[in-house]
């Protein structure tokens, strides 16, 4: 896994498309505009398969591509499905079982595919942070969902970053809305931001997602252990 160390702030954009065309089009926006990760979203995983990881992969062979499955049971089959498609990380929900995220970090031994825990909807994110990371994965992402969003968007993925930074010492990831909310993680040392819909939604998603990335790597400072 040495080969999947990160050099911090990592920008991943969120291909939530329902077509692998639409997706590999914005990669390319994206690239351009200077994110590191490529995310084959959920929508695209559900819509087209999984196949789309190796399509994207394909496209842009020296970009890390993410699988988000947010896998709540085959956490060991579904590492090993995006090892076969190219992909370098995929992501388990951290309400799943424990048995599904001891299995995904059982065949990332196996891989090196990363494993990343998706907090989105637990109760406790900090608790439950730790004991993933005692279990050995490689990362959690913080996100405050879309549906909570829409429900109260005066919140977002930031909310919980203090109280897990004090939970574990892996990287963590924090899902943003645009370059107020990634600003405000990176400046407290969130190791990896996360962009999609609404940034890249309207009529100039190159220059949203460049000023994106310059204003992130900009207000980066390391995280204080």
């Amino acid at each position: 896994m040495a080969a999947m160390n990160i050099k911090p702030p990592v920008i991943q954009i969120a291909l939530d498309y329902p077509t692998i065309d639409e997706a590999i089009a914005m990669a390319k926006i994206g690239i351009q505009a200077g994110v590191d990760w490529l995310e084959v979203g959920t929508p695209l995983i559900v819509a087209q398969g999984a196949a789309t990881i190796g399509q994207l992969k394909r496209a842009y062979p020296d970009y890390p591509v993410l699988a988000d499955y947010k896998t709540m049971d085959s956490g060991g089959k579904n590492n090993l499905l995006t090892q076969k498609q190219g992909g370098q990380v995929m992501t388990i929900c951290a309400n799943a079982p424990d048995e599904t995220v001891k299995a995904g970090v059982a065949a990332a031994k196996e891989s090196g595919v990363w494993i990343v825990v998706d907090l989105i909807g637990v109760k406790n994110v900090a608790a439950r942070a730790r004991q993933c990371e005692e279990w050995g994965v490689n990362m959690v992402y913080l996100h405050y969902g879309a549906d909570q969003r829409r429900a109260d968007a005066r919140e977002d993925s930031v909310q919980w970053l203090d109280e897990v930074q004090a939970a574990v010492t892996i990287p963590i990831g924090v899902g943003t809305f645009g370059a107020e909310d990634a600003v405000r993680a990176v400046s407290k040392g969130a190791e990896l931001v996360a962009i999609g819909h609404p940034l890249i939604s309207g009529d100039k998603p190159l220059e949203a997602l460049t000023d994106y990335c310059k204003k992130v790597r900009a207000a980066y400072k390391p995280r204080k252990k």
